[in-house]
């Protein structure tokens, strides 16, 4: 609700002029009511109220408990927070050498503890591999079905949400990966799902959505780092994980930190993507092709700035389509 200096900002008559808006829309940010904002959105764009709906199989996943589950959620919205204080460019969502952590999600990636009680931020060892919000628990999971990882539905989430280009719906009645059966020799999902995309009509799809989820097959169902799948059923050693790929547009690379690497040479496509899912959140209604040119507009006045990610979030409300809602 608008406070007393909104108020009086508005019987002034100073609330007409962009000057006055701008003033009244920093000092806004400064409040501590921004903190719901700082939550409800990230909650909402990247769909955090999935996590834990599937349940981990606690054989599976015996550590994994409701500590866990709130730590990897607060990870993430904490993240988005430090985006906007720091005001910090658009790319760092996808890659960055920093991240915020408690002792009991330090424990989860195999990483020292940053504070012995409490959340901190901290600067990432090279081999963290944990930079940005791609590779949070968090994300991970809600991407997965609670027993195993799930590289196609990674994709269709990254797809969706970080690119905001929605995927063609999949063909009905296709079969579901079966487990690998006593007498097989163990293979990843990676491989099944090779052997199951034989189909012209869903090859296309594949093709542009796989990639972008075998890029994260270091990762298990919760999140945790692994060399090997574990793979019940079927003879053998387990298999190797292959997180390699190469994008639709013929750009290769060898795993997760390569990959992120990619999404970052085009910040501009991050930024249009993002732009249209605070807009979706702020309009409360799906962005059509009319709204293009004006999200394209607040984007690009910040271009050689490398979209900072809460001057961008300010252009919007700045800007026509958000006033005239």
């Amino acid at each position: 609700m608008p406070d007393a200096a909104l108020l009086d900002v508005a019987q002034s008559g100073a609330w007409t002029t962009p000057s006055g808006v701008e003033a009244q829309v920093q000092r806004m940010f400064e409040d501590p009511k921004i903190d719901r904002f700082l939550e409800s959105f990230p909650s909402q764009w990247l769909q955090l109220h999935r996590v834990g709906m599937f349940e981990p199989d606690p054989e599976l996943y015996p550590r994994y408990g409701p500590w866990l589950e709130e730590s990897m959620i607060h990870e993430t919205q904490a993240y988005f927070a430090e985006m906007f204080r720091g005001n910090h460019p658009i790319a760092e969502l996808v890659d960055s050498d920093w991240t915020l952590l408690n002792p009991r999600l330090a424990e989860h990636y195999q990483l020292p503890v940053a504070h012995p009680t409490d959340w901190a931020r901290v600067d990432l060892p090279p081999h963290a591999s944990r930079g940005g919000i791609l590779t949070h628990a968090s994300i991970l999971s809600l991407t997965s079905d609670g027993t195993r990882h799930r590289p196609v539905h990674r994709g269709v989430w990254l797809s969706e949400v970080i690119l905001a280009t929605q995927p063609s719906p999949p063909p009905p009645n296709v079969d579901p990966l079966e487990p690998v059966g006593d007498g097989q020799p163990k293979i990843t999902i990676r491989d099944q799902i090779k052997a199951h995309a034989t189909d012209a009509n869903c090859r296309s799809c594949h093709a542009k959505l796989d990639p972008l989820g075998l890029a994260f097959e270091h990762f298990d169902a919760i999140g945790r780092w692994r060399e090997v799948e574990s793979v019940r059923g079927g003879t053998g050693d387990l298999p190797k994980v292959d997180a390699s790929g190469t994008l639709a547009d013929g750009r290769s690379f060898r795993d997760h930190q390569a990959f992120k690497k990619l999404l970052g040479e085009d910040p501009r496509t991050l930024a249009v993507a993002f732009m249209e899912q605070v807009a979706t959140y702020a309009l409360r209604r799906m962005i059509t092709v009319d709204d293009m040119e004006s999200i394209e507009a607040i984007v690009d006045a910040h271009g050689e700035h490398a979209y900072p990610l809460r001057d961008l979030i300010q252009e919007f409300i700045l800007s026509d389509l958000f006033a005239r809602r």
